[in-house]
This record gives structure tokens, sequence and C-alpha cells, in this order.
């Protein structure tokens, strides 16, 4: 191959790599204006909504869930950072609203604790979010997000004791059902549970002995729970949850844009101890 031929080549090359690069950043910024169109209506709500606003909303995302359905959602997301700030809002939204989740998932409005631990929740969520998007460095990023998340397991936790704890109080009765929609179940199983037994003459039998039989709980960090119904033990409640909440509460008031960003300036050493000092202080 003479050297014309190879400059030849070794231009078509570059050529064919620019076009490639340009259409596929072309294809991009079309899909990140796509989906900031889709999203853009969601930050209109803030705060804490009025039942109207939350009616709105849920107009709102379902307009979006029926977009989304006709699209290809790898072709249709947001840049990382932006995908964080929606994360943000969004999470703070329902922080201020937990009763937005509870009517999405059916989950019935008299349940106080699960509302509370949802609101908590959600606050953290936020939070990992915001930290996400700090200039922090990495490896205190990283600690701030490992203690907020071992918060969230400690809400869980709690949620799924009280849960348990409930369950053993129940009556022993065929006829009692579990509440499966509850903060921090992924999934409830039963098994062993006593079952009438039909006679040949069409009527029905309990046998001499009753069990109310094992519950499998899995959790959404896929913590698995073993509860023998008809074991006499408690539940031992790990902690306090009402000093849990102070403590969570504490860390959303004060892990704002503004500290986040006084961190940031700090020096190595005064950074690692305002952050520990931050989550060890109860």
């Amino acid at each position: 191959m003479n050297r014309n031929r190879i400059i030849f080549f070794t231009i078509l090359s570059v050529i064919v790599i620019c076009t490639v690069l340009f259409y596929r950043n072309t294809q991009e910024k079309a899909s990140y204006e796509k989906a900031r169109e889709m999203f853009e209506p969601i930050y209109a709500y803030s705060g804490k909504l009025t039942p109207e606003e939350q009616k709105s909303y849920f107009e709102c995302v379902n307009s979006i869930l029926k977009q989304a359905e006709l699209l290809d959602p790898a072709k249709y997301k947001l840049p990382k950072r932006e995908q964080l700030k929606l994360e943000v809002h969004t999470m703070t939204l329902l922080r201020n609203n937990p009763e937005l989740i509870l009517k999405l998932e059916n989950i019935p409005m008299n349940i106080d604790q699960d509302v509370k631990l949802y609101q908590r929740y959600f606050g953290q969520l936020a939070l990992i979010a915001k930290t996400k998007l700090s200039n922090l460095p990495k490896n205190n990023c990283s600690k701030i997000i490992d203690n907020l998340d071992s918060l969230n397991k400690r809400l869980v936790k709690n949620s799924i004791e009280v849960y348990v704890e409930r369950l053993k109080d129940l009556p022993q009765t065929t006829s009692q059902q579990l509440r499966e929609m509850a903060f921090g179940i992924q999934s409830i199983n039963r098994r062993g549970e006593t079952q009438p037994i039909f006679q040949e003459d069409g009527s029905m039998k309990m046998p001499e002995t009753f069990k109310r039989g094992i519950v499998q709980i899995t959790d959404i960090f896929d913590n698995e729970y073993t509860v023998d119904l008809d074991a006499p033990t408690k539940t031992l409640i790990t902690e306090n949850i009402d000093e849990l909440y102070v403590k969570i509460d504490r860390l959303f008031e004060q892990l704002t844009d503004e500290e986040l960003e006084r961190l940031s300036t700090l020096s190595k050493a005064e950074r690692s101890s305002t952050i520990n000092k931050m989550f060890t202080l109860e």
C-alpha cells in the first residue's frame, strides 16, 4: 500500500469516526431534551400539597407514565446530574407528602406509624441524592451515604420488628388476615397454618390441634425474617423509634445544600471530623 493510499484511508477513518460521534452526540442531546420536557412539570409541585394539588400531581405522574410506555427508556433519560436533581426534588416532595405514596400503593391511610416511617425514609433518599450532587471528595460522599443508608436500614428493621410483634398478638383464629402492606416489607410468605377439614357429608371440621404457622418476611434490603406464630417468645424492639426519628429529622434540617458546600471548603481533617460528629451526635 503506497503512502497516498495510507493517507486516504487515515483521513476516511477520521471522517467516519467524527461522523459517528457527531450523530451519537446529536441523538443524545435530542433524548435529553425529550426527557427534560417530560419531567419538567414535576418541578411545579413542592412543599405541602393541598388535596387539589395532590390530585393534579397524580394526573401529572400518570401523564408521564403514559408517555414513558410509548418510549424506549434507554433513549429518553436525563444526564446523571439532572437525574439526581429530579430525585432530590421528588423524594423531598414525598417526604412532605408521604400520603402520596400510600395512596399510589393503595396502603390504608389510618396507619400513622407507616406514614412517619415513609416520611423519614424519603427524606434520607433526598439527602443521599443531594450528597451525590455535592462537591465533596468521593471518600466523604461515600461516608455520608453509608451513614444515611445505615439509618434507613434501622428504620426498616424497627418497622419489621413492630410488624412481627403485631403478628404475634393476633387472635388465634383461622380467619385472621395478615396485613401485607407495611413499610419495609418486600414480600410475605405463610406456611403451616392449620386448615379446615372437609367431611364426606360436606361439613367442615377444625383439627383438635391448631397451628398459626410460620411467616417468612423479606424486607426491601433482602434481609429475611422467620416468625413462628406459635412460639411463645416476644419480639424485642431494637431501638426507640422516636429517638431515631429525632436524629433523622435533625440530619434533614442540617444537611442542606449550603452545609454541603461549606463542608467542601474545609480542610480534609476538619471535614472528616465534622462528618463524624454529624452522625455520632445523638
